[in-house]
């Protein structure tokens, strides 16, 4: 057949690949291949990929990560492919809404909710006509790639002999640059997967091979940001909270806990400890001038958590501090402030303006919640005139009040929390994803 082909006038670049598309499709219907369609999640990872020999650990985090987050939305357990993971999807579950799920896990580059095939050229065409036809009038463009570099159509080939079978059934037209769909073919060992709607993640490293911090967690927009940018770079995420209820609740302790909820979206279950402050806040109050109350509350934070991030193995503390936009956080006075913990202090937001921080704020869903009134007790001690280039010998020796008693009491009376998903998690929920 394909010498007869290659003979004839009417000869064009298509009919070698054309000719080898249906030898294969033979030859695979003589072997009787699996056909049987299913439904999973293709999970493609990206700076994981570049790990070397420790790329295995990173790999089993991400493999467990995914399968923590997707197991109320009926997932199976990852599989690893070849620079992927798949995610069966079981019976009666959304592939949809897990797809919008598990696009929210650190180290997932994009994903997508797919159906499986053979290797028959003639299933992946028919699983693109299906989807095409479906999707009714518009261009669109096929994208091929092959993991399964062993299969003998390169991708160019599948891209013109699958996208010739839905312009001859559809007349939909090709466009390359800006089309209306565009399906996805990915040919891997086990099977070929077909998709129409790629989601792009969130990069970054698997939740917990960096190790823990600890967020000193304020009910405003700039702490939850901080501490889900370090999210995305493997840090699992313990919070601490201070809590004032000398002016009544108002609110404070849902907004906190309704933060972390959202932000275990990210890392999954999450403890969240309450630490009554204001037996601390009424002595720096009493003892501290007022325009260095701030830089006293805030070094005092970091001596009350120590504790708590020992007893959490944390590495650190991660704040949500960017350069200059208050008085607290000039860089004169975070020096101050940081010397109080023996341990790093990470400010991922430091160079970022309050526009790009509510940007993120948006993105990842805490915005709205960050915004709702509520008593802060930072409030309570900002001065008309605040220090902004303090002395660190002058603010420690300002800390020479009595203090150690409240603040053994204050740790006595903290309380732990672990908040995140439930089987009743709602999607709903979840901030929308990127899609292409």
């Amino acid at each position: 057949m394909c010498s007869t082909i290659r003979n004839t006038l009417e000869f064009r670049e298509w009919a070698l690949p054309l000719c080898v598309f249906g030898i294969i499709g033979a030859v695979m219907k003589a072997q009787k291949i699996e056909t049987k369609v299913s439904q999973v999640i293709l999970v493609h990872y990206g700076e994981i990929a570049l790990k070397g020999k420790n790329r295995p650990l990173f790999e089993r985090a991400l493999r467990d990560n995914l399968e923590r987050a997707g197991k109320h939305l009926g997932a199976g357990t990852p599989r690893r492919g070849a620079g992927h993971f798949v995610v069966p999807v079981e019976a009666g579950a959304d592939p949809r809404a897990l797809a919008a799920r598990l696009v929210h896990v650190p180290g997932v580059a994009w994903l997508a909710a797919a159906r499986t095939c053979s290797h028959d050229p003639d299933a992946i065409g028919a699983q693109v006509l299906e989807m095409a036809t479906r999707d009714g009038d518009g261009s669109f463009r096929i994208e091929a790639r092959r993991s399964n570099k062993d299969y003998p159509l390169t991708s160019m080939d599948l891209n013109r002999q699958v996208g010739a079978q839905v312009v001859s059934a559809t007349g939909r037209p090709v466009d390359l640059t800006t089309p209306k769909d565009t399906y996805g073919i990915e040919v891997g060992y086990r099977h070929t997967y077909i998709f129409s709607e790629r989601l792009t993640g969130l990069g970054g490293l698997p939740v917990g091979v960096s190790g823990t911090l600890i967020s000193l967690l304020s009910g405003g927009i700039d702490s939850p940001v901080a501490a889900w940018k370090m999210m995305k770079r493997g840090c699992r995420i313990a919070f601490v909270h201070f809590f004032n209820d000398t002016e009544g609740r108002g609110g404070v302790r849902e907004k906190i806990e309704d933060l972390v909820r959202i932000l275990s979206l990210t890392q999954g279950p999450s403890r969240l400890h309450v630490v009554p402050f204001g037996e601390v806040q009424r002595r720096i109050i009493q003892f501290v001038p007022a325009r260095y109350r701030m830089l006293v509350y805030r070094r005092l934070m970091f001596r009350l958590a120590e504790p708590i991030r020992e007893d959490e193995g944390a590495r650190g503390f991660v704040t949500g501090d960017s350069v200059g936009q208050v008085a607290s956080q000039t860089l004169a006075n975070m020096q101050v402030i940081y010397d109080a913990s023996p341990v790093t202090v990470l400010s991922p937001l430091a160079g970022e303006n309050k526009e790009e921080i509510i940007l993120t704020a948006r993105k990842i869903g805490t915005y709205d919640t960050s915004i709702l009134p509520y008593p802060d007790c930072c409030s309570y001690l900002i001065s008309p005139h605040p220090a902004t280039r303090a002395s660190l010998e002058d603010v420690v020796a300002m800390e020479g009040f009595e203090v150690e008693d409240v603040m053994r009491a204050a740790l006595k009376e903290t309380e732990t929390l672990i908040l995140g998903e439930t089987p009743a998690f709602d999607t709903a929920d979840l901030p929308s994803a990127s899609r292409r």
